[in-house]
C-alpha cells in the first residue's frame, strides 16, 4: 500500500546556494484541507511574501510564482521558471539573477 502523506510531515529539504529550504505537506487553501478527495500536497515558500535572499542579495524565488515587472520570457503565465534570470533551479527553488532585484 503507497504511503499517504499527513500534514506537517517532511516532504523534503531543498539545497539551493547558501540555504536549505525544508518543504512540508499541507495545504495551499484552507478548502483543500475539507474535501475529502485532497490529500496533503507539498507546500513551497511564497518567497514573494516572505522574501529571502542569498549571500551575494539575490532574491530566491520559486519556479511557479508569478513573475515580476522585469521578467523577460515567452510566456509570463509560466511563472519565473521561464524567465531569463531565472537561475540554479532545484525542484522547483531557484534564484532571481534580476540586477533589478538583488538587494542592496
Amino acid at each position: 500500500m503507497p504511503h499517504r502523506a499527513k500534514e506537517g510531515e517532511l516532504y523534503k529539504s531543498i539545497a539551493v546556494c547558501d540555504r536549505i529550504f525544508h518543504i512540508y505537506y499541507g495545504y495551499y487553501d484552507e478548502r483543500e484541507r475539507h474535501s475529502k478527495y485532497n490529500d496533503p500536497i507539498p507546500i513551497y515558500p511564497d518567497l514573494k511574501a516572505a522574501p529571502q535572499y542569498t549571500g551575494e542579495g539575490y532574491p530566491f524565488v520559486t519556479g511557479m510564482q508569478d513573475v515580476c515587472d522585469h521578467y523577460e520570457g515567452r510566456h509570463a503565465e509560466d511563472g519565473c521558471h521561464g524567465c531569463i534570470h531565472y537561475r540554479e533551479g532545484t525542484d522547483l527553488i531557484g534564484v532571481c539573477r534580476c540586477e533589478a532585484n538583488k538587494k542592496g
